[in-house]
């Protein structure tokens, strides 16, 4: 009866609330959390109770996204219905849903000529990062791109960094999505780019100060496309990773922090730079 009282009257967002406070999610993962719930809220499976395989097939076809976007939806929103299973707000298993395979494109990044010459663009690139600040692109995207390629650090760990981050020459903090300490060398490049713009901190953030996270989005995309660029900013860890593969095949695993090769390879090691990509012996040998 209780279980039936719960189902009746819970929605899918306050089963979102009571999964956060149960468990603790990095802020990526909770914002992806909620936009799965309000995904299913618009279209239908605002109740607990209407969490049934039939349902959720139904709402899982009507998505009009890629293979790998409903393949997370679909993990997400199982997550939420386990976890209301288990709490006793529902009856029904989680059960019965279509098994989605992700597709995934052959990881592609920046080589180092390149990613000089976008370290070497910033460098020179005197736009203002916004209208009510003095600060340039010069000032910042050099900083941000050195810190980003010399520790493979994610978008969020880079913009949360702050002047207790550093020391010894070296970025030492805890990876927010994971949870593992991370410790990386910065290059002379880096360092001097890091002082620079320290000496502009108003609070000891380094880039939470002048830009929010949305506008440092922004400033990114701009950048990246008004230079011509490809790729996002995603595309430093890629580079970081492949690059080190190439001298030390095997190593990516440990600097990403990854448990299995198999994610590195299949995220984010540009093949194409790392290793000579597999094939058979020729059927004719030159002459």
């Amino acid at each position: 009866m209780v279980a039936t009282l719960f189902c009746n009257i819970m929605n899918i967002l306050d089963l979102l609330d009571r999964y956060l406070a149960a468990v603790e999610c990095s802020p990526r993962y909770t914002e992806s959390l909620l936009r799965t719930c309000r995904r299913a809220k618009d279209m239908g499976l605002s109740e607990i109770c209407q969490l049934s395989p039939e349902r959720v097939n139904k709402f899982l076809a009507s998505l009009d996204v890629g293979a790998t976007t409903r393949h997370n939806i679909r993990r997400e929103l199982l997550t939420l219905w386990r976890f209301a299973y288990e709490q006793g707000m529902t009856e029904i298993y989680p059960a019965r849903v279509r098994k989605i395979r992700a597709s995934f494109a052959p990881p592609v990044t920046w080589e180092l000529a390149s990613l000089d010459k976008l370290i070497t663009a910033a460098e020179t690139d005197e736009t203002r990062i916004s209208s009510r600040m003095a600060l340039r692109r010069c000032d910042v995207i050099p900083a941000w791109a050195g810190i980003a390629y010399d520790s493979g650090m994610r978008f969020s760990d880079v913009h949360a960094l702050t002047k207790h981050s550093f020391r010894n020459e070296c970025i030492a903090i805890t990876a927010a999505k994971t949870g593992k300490p991370l410790v990386r060398a910065l290059s002379e490049r880096t360092q001097v780019a890091v002082a620079k713009l320290f000496q502009h901190s108003e609070d000891g953030t380094l880039f939470k100060w002048c830009l929010p996270r949305r506008r440092a989005f922004r400033m990114w995309r701009e950048f990246l496309d008004q230079h011509g660029f490809g790729g996002s900013t995603k595309w430093f860890r890629r580079a970081a990773a492949t690059a080190i593969e190439q001298v030390q095949p095997g190593a990516a695993t440990d600097f990403l922090q990854h448990s299995h090769p198999s994610l590195v390879r299949r995220h984010y090691l540009d093949a194409t730079q790392a290793a000579i990509p597999m094939s058979p012996p020729p059927i004719r040998k030159p002459r």
